[in-house]
């Protein structure tokens, strides 16, 4: 009898993993969460009053809109993002049934989680371009010296249009045509590009950009140095479909926001050129601060690069001044003069902040990673190198997202966990020293002195000019004197008995520990306020009216 044959074997189904760049984009990832949900500090005020309070405006009906919004200096394609982020998160909150706390933390955590995301991406392709013009071992060491950067991990994961702005640059730049091929990465260069634009990347490429810019007018100097060069380095054909698509591009990128800021505004309006009129021509932002012509050098890049300085600056004079004439090499070298002219362009507006630079610290880490992995070293030497770097940043990104000015936010999470007990408060503060609205929430009133500009005052008008935190403190016993009922009128039926003063006392009174003195002087002899919270909140401050804790004063009745 025939032995039966077996039955045919069954192919197993193949198991599905992750390719080796999901792994590391989801390791980066996970690394960024945890940047976004730990920093517990402060920075600057753009970070909620540029961004998540236009966004929770748009959304909940409710929000600080600053002098900028008022006068259609700003573009809502930045806050626009956030607002779809706030409508997801209480979409899902009302699916969950989350009520109280529980849902005021998802709405807080849910623009942390998304900008955490756009850092992954920028860290991402900051390794993605330097491993495509320098090779792979300087993409590695190019993510390492984004995620070990103290700036980085400080400011990277905060709701910054600056962030979200360097992180589109760095992928728009990895699309970018840089005249390399697959074949001959280290060949000598001509004067054209001869077939080497693929037109999707380009295009690709010039879409980033033009979103880039629309987040920050200011970053298409940036586009201009490298245009400039590509296309002079391109044949008349390839410079007609440059010229092609860089303005189907913009004309689409323009058309598009300038509908959506119809939509917001309710007329036609174009923001980066009121922004010009109103800084340029009325030199407003000269209110805000002035700064030497060498602050980014002095001081600019050694904050935003730390122990990476010494070897970006290496990197700077190999690619600018030594005499190589590889593909590579004049890679290098476009990053590098866009660096150097657009530090130097920056440097002769008088308003400066390291934040502005922020856009160029992927191109820094780029270089600095070429420049390394170029040196004739041994790759222990090399690790050594990028390991020392990274450790050193360590301790001062620990500080800035722990320590520095974290009782302002602090402060903030108090009063949201505490939304019930009080149904007013203010912030005898200066102005912006706090997150607003969208991350105290709650239904209370809110109040805080303000900082208006001198809009349309003449030149002698603006010399004397003293907005309302300024006035305060010049101050502070006259300002309330003036501004408040008599602390005699403390009890909840008679706060508002002076009908002329502008506020009434409040259920909750937030300052500084610098304050603190000439507020008990006060309220001496008076039984209304209590201290009822208090929280470090910086070892030191160059501001001498935001020294010390952050304090807040309970009306007995309500403590």
């Amino acid at each position: 009898m025939a032995t039966p044959s077996p039955p045919p074997a069954v192919p197993r189904p193949k198991k599905r993993s992750f390719s080796l760049t999901s792994v590391v984009f989801f390791s980066i990832l996970s690394f960024r969460i945890v940047n976004a949900l730990t920093t517990r500090t402060f920075f600057q005020p753009d970070e909620y009053f540029q961004s998540l309070e236009p966004a929770w405006r748009m959304v909940f009906g409710e929000g600080w809109l600053t002098w900028e919004w008022r006068n259609q200096l700003r573009s809502i394609a930045h806050p626009l993002i956030f607002a779809g982020v706030y409508k997801v998160a209480d979409f899902v909150s009302k699916v969950l049934k989350l009520r109280g706390e529980t849902r005021a933390e998802v709405l807080v955590v849910a623009p942390k989680l998304l900008q955490a995301v756009f850092a992954t991406l920028g860290d991402y392709f900051t390794a993605k371009l330097a491993g495509k013009l320098f090779g792979g071992a300087a993409g590695w060491t190019s993510l390492c010296l984004s995620l070990g950067s103290a700036f980085h991990y400080f400011c990277a994961t905060r709701t910054f249009s600056n962030s979200l702005e360097t992180s589109v640059t760095a992928m728009a730049l990895c699309y970018w045509p840089w005249g390399l091929t697959k074949e001959a990465p280290k060949t000598k260069i001509g004067r054209a590009l001869q077939g080497q634009i693929d037109r999707n990347d380009l295009r690709l490429s010039l879409l980033l950009a033009a979103f880039a810019c629309i987040l920050r007018p200011t970053n298409v100097l940036i586009w201009t140095c490298l245009g400039s060069i590509l296309m002079y380095r391109s044949t008349p054909r390839d410079r007609a479909t440059l010229v092609t698509e860089a303005v189907t591009v913009g004309v689409t990128a323009i058309l598009l926001n300038a509908i959506a800021d119809h939509r917001y505004y309710g007329a036609w309006t174009f923001p980066p050129l009121k922004f010009l009129q109103f800084n340029l021509l009325q030199s407003l932002s000269h209110f805000y601060g002035t700064n030497d012509w060498h602050y980014y050098l002095s001081q600019g890049l050694p904050l935003l690069l730390t122990s990476c300085l010494p070897l970006t600056l290496y990197a700077l004079y190999k690619f600018l001044l030594t005499p190589e004439s590889t593909a590579q090499h004049f890679a290098g070298k476009q990053l590098a003069a866009t660096t150097v002219i657009v530090t130097a362009i920056y440097s002769l507006i008088a308003h400066k902040e390291v934040r502005f630079l922020y856009p160029l610290l992927p191109i820094m880490h780029v270089l600095s990673a070429a420049a390394l992995e170029s040196l004739p070293w041994s790759a222990r030497a090399k690790r050594l190198a990028v390991w020392a770097v990274v450790l050193l940043n360590l301790p001062l990104a620990y500080y800035v997202t722990q320590a520095h000015q974290r009782g302002v936010i602090d402060v903030v999470d108090y009063l949201r966990h505490d939304a019930n007990n009080w149904r007013s408060a203010g912030f005898l503060m200066p102005c912006h020293s706090t997150p607003w609205r969208a991350n105290i929430q709650g239904d209370g009133e809110l109040w805080a002195l303000g900082c208006e500009p001198p809009i349309g005052m003449t030149v002698e008008e603006k010399k004397t000019y003293l907005d309302e935190a300024d006035e305060f403190y010049a101050d502070p016993a006259v300002w309330m004197a003036m501004n408040f009922p008599g602390v005699e009128m403390l009890k909840e039926d008679e706060r508002a008995v002076k009908e002329e003063a502008k506020h009434k006392w409040p259920e909750r009174l937030v300052f500084f520990q610098a304050l603190e003195d000439t507020m008990v002087k006060y309220f001496e002899g008076v039984e209304g306020y209590e201290e009822c919270w208090r929280g470090f909140n910086t070892h030191w401050h160059d501001d001498s009216r935001r020294v010390g804790d952050v304090v807040v004063w309970c009306l007995k009745k309500y403590a």
